[in-house]
């Protein structure tokens, strides 16, 4: 049992924890002294509520037409295309932060032991079906001067055209620049396969191209590959997040973020904080970038979209897409010829809910 005594006054909103290494006190044949032998990291009961004080907001100006929806103050503006029911335009003074904004997602780029079991098979239906998500119904609510609520309801469909889901996305757009999203997922259909991944992709230019967090790190981590990457505040170029697996995949995940800034070199970019845990991840790339054909999953090999072998085949663009998601499925790795990821790391279940805010850091 480990116990700490300590006169530590905790402060509002701050975690704290107690990392353990054990390391050599001589040397031992070829290991030097010092070398780390083992470490654990414990989270202290430790905690103090966060007091909420009411800010003062600025007049959102809103306009609307059959195609878009402009929110925007003396600062900052942001605006929604009502049919494709996605932000388009997110700007501080004349400072543009979005290429493209935050849509739904729910597949990624096929690993080894993915291949192995037959996931890109098995959940195919997956791969599109945030692109294919069509709005059926948008509602814009001025709650007050300084905050208007706008919700898109989408329909998801299948390669097929049939619907298997709904899925709601509420954008709370506030005077100050913050937006909150929040997000809810309801399967509709009885029998569906497993969802790789539950998240949103949004894209922005390529001048931001530093990240930060405060997570799990270094390292990539995944939901049941995890415990050795530490929670702290970790920071590096957002083109050191890729990891060069021979073949193209899944990579640069990171688990258990609070909050992640993506930033220019003048500390310009955008603050994205988790209403819960959230699983996040960045890259000069889309995510059809990672894609490589496999043996087993039933496309034909000299399909371009799928021509990414090797490394050399991974080339950067000139954007940076960042993922802001509440999960995706684990690794697995039983084995790589047909074990498929434990039952309590894959998600299996019928609805799903999540949200973080947007931050504007100017």
């Amino acid at each position: 049992e480990l116990s700490v005594d300590t006169d530590l006054e905790p402060k509002p909103g701050v975690e704290y924890f107690l990392n353990l290494r054990a390391e050599l006190k001589e040397t031992d044949g070829l290991l030097k002294a010092g070398t780390e032998l083992a470490a654990e990291q414990f989270k202290l009961p430790i905690q103090k509520r966060t007091l909420s004080s009411k800010e003062r907001l600025s007049r959102l100006k809103l306009d609307r037409s059959d195609k878009e929806i402009r929110l925007e103050t003396k600062s900052f503006s942001v605006v929604f295309d009502t049919a494709k029911g996605q932000m388009t335009n997110l700007k501080y003074g004349d400072q543009e932060f979005l290429l493209s904004g935050p849509k739904p997602s729910f597949w990624r780029a096929p690993i080894d032991n993915d291949f192995g079991n037959d996931l890109p098979i098995r959940s195919k239906m997956w791969r599109k079906a945030g692109e294919r998500a069509k709005v059926f119904n948008t509602y814009v609510n001025r709650k007050d001067k300084g905050e208007v609520e706008i919700v898109f309801n989408y329909e998801l469909q299948d390669n097929s055209n049939h619907k298997i889901g709904s899925y709601q996305t509420q954008y709370l757009v506030k005077g100050n620049g913050e937006i909150e999203v929040d997000n809810h997922f309801e399967m509709t259909a009885d029998s569906l396969p497993e969802i790789p991944r539950m998240g949103m992709t949004l894209l922005m230019p390529r001048e931001f191209d530093q990240m930060e967090w405060l997570g799990r790190g270094p390292q990539e981590s995944y939901q049941d590959r995890n415990t050795a990457a530490f929670v702290d505040i970790y920071s590096g170029p957002v083109a050191n997040q890729y990891f060069p697996y021979i073949r193209p995949q899944e990579n640069g995940n990171k688990t258990d973020v609070r909050w992640m800034n993506i930033v220019n070199s003048n500390g310009k970019g955008l603050k994205f904080i988790g209403k819960g845990l959230l699983e996040v991840s960045a890259h000069h790339n889309l995510l059809k970038d990672f894609e490589s054909a496999g043996r087993t999953d039933g496309r034909h090999q000299g399909d371009k979209r799928f021509e990414q072998r090797h490394t050399v085949d991974v080339k950067p663009r000139d954007l940076t897409a960042v993922d802001i998601d509440l999960q995706q499925m684990g690794v697995g790795g039983d084995n790589s010829w047909g074990a498929w990821t434990h039952d309590q790391y894959r998600l299996t279940a019928k609805s799903y809910d999540y949200g973080f805010v947007i931050k504007i850091l100017h």
